[in-house]
């Protein structure tokens, strides 16, 4: 009895296992249908991964503990490196300004291209270069014969010609350079700054009269900076290039570094004394002459004349217009014949006021005033200094 009741619950257990096993293999999916749901989950996690353009532009994950904004943390870095390069620029940029004394404007003088060189502020030189209608109708007589050769060479010649034109045109930018004015200034400019930095100093600058090349030469240290010359002078010129020459001389000792002025220039050549037609001494007299000094340059004169500072000619309280007199003066034995035509001096017991010119002839320019004897000689034609 006992066997048989074991037997009958082995049977039950058997059948029991037997259905479980059905039901779970009844559960589960295919095959396929396994491969199809790794790979959407496999689909779900690459989507949800970081993008390789957020990877490389500095975007990461932030931890959980300590919340950080990327972008926020990537313009920071981005904002503190610029800051450095800025401040090092900004650094740069004043050490830059630091050494540069000299500066050039451009612009147009009386119709023509110029350029005017500045130092610490002052104007020194003024480069003048050819006006605006001579080098358009230069550069369309280059541009028509360019296209004449260009439509009459055959094609043996092609390279030759080729050649030819590189060399004229390589011979015309150089003459374009040196004929052009802001180019001019900028070598200039560029030696002065070169002289700052270098520290040279002021009184080595120097200026005489070259009389193999007969023209006036800026020196620094017996080399030459600049020469003065039409084309090169005095910004306001005296229309005097050896006063140009003095006067840019010594505006740079002063804006370079504070040097004295120089009285004369080195070497300057002495006109040669010219005979005047005049008439035996009609009367003397003498007390102190002085000269007009600047400012009075085209003015209307007294006479009607307008004053040139660079004319031998002198103001006289009652001579007649015209009159010749000769003014020597005491101090150095220099003399000059002037023309009157213009009235005074009325101030300081002066007897005779002298332009530029006639002050320069007798050594009055840097005293200002001097004792003289002044000369009556009746009326003449022309008049000259004689030493």
């Amino acid at each position: 009895m006992n066997q048989q009741l074991w037997s009958g619950l082995t049977a039950a257990l058997i059948i029991a296992s037997l259905g479980t096993a059905s039901s779970s293999y009844a559960d589960q999916p295919p095959a396929d249908q396994l491969t199809t749901t790794d790979e959407s989950l496999e689909a779900d996690v690459s989507v949800n991964e970081p993008q390789p353009q957020q990877t490389a532009s500095g975007l990461a994950p932030s931890e959980p503990s300590e919340p950080v904004n990327p972008v926020e943390a990537a313009s920071s870095d981005s904002s503190l490196e610029a800051v450095k390069v800025g401040e090092h620029q900004s650094q740069a940029e004043v050490d830059t300004v630091e050494e540069t004394v000299a500066s050039i404007h451009p612009h147009e003088m009386d119709g023509r291209q110029a350029a005017t060189l500045y130092v610490r502020g002052i104007p020194v030189l003024t480069f003048l270069g050819s006006d605006a209608a001579e080098q358009s109708a230069q550069s369309s007589s280059s541009t028509g014969s360019e296209v004449k050769v260009a439509a009459t060479q055959s094609s043996d010649s092609a390279e030759s010609s080729a050649n030819q034109a590189t060399e004229a045109s390589a011979n015309a930018d150089s003459d374009d350079y040196t004929s052009d004015p802001v180019w001019r200034a900028t070598s200039v400019a560029a030696r002065l700054n070169q002289m700052h930095r270098d520290s040279v100093n002021a009184e080595d600058i120097t200026v005489s009269w070259d009389a193999d090349q007969e023209r006036y030469l800026i020196k620094v240290n017996d080399e030459e900076l600049v020469e003065i010359n039409p084309e090169t002078l005095l910004p306001g010129s005296t229309n005097d290039l050896a006063e140009d020459a003095l006067q840019v001389t010594n505006r740079l000792r002063r804006q370079m570094g504070d040097a004295p002025p120089l009285r004369e220039v080195a070497g300057r050549p002495r006109p040669a004394p010219q005979e005047v037609s005049v008439g035996p001494i009609q009367f003397s007299m003498r007390g102190m002459a002085s000269w007009y000094g600047p400012g009075f340059h085209g003015n209307r004169s007294a006479s009607g004349e307008v004053f040139n500072q660079n004319a031998l000619t002198a103001a006289h309280r009652n001579l007649p217009f015209g009159t010749q007199v000769r003014v020597t003066n005491l101090n150095n034995g220099q003399s000059v014949v002037v023309r009157i035509n213009d009235r005074g001096p009325y101030s300081g017991g002066r007897v005779i006021d002298l332009s530029a010119a006639a002050a320069r002839a007798v050594g009055l320019i840097q005293a200002g005033v001097a004792p003289v004897s002044v000369d009556v000689l009746g009326v003449a034609q022309t008049a000259a200094s004689q030493n």
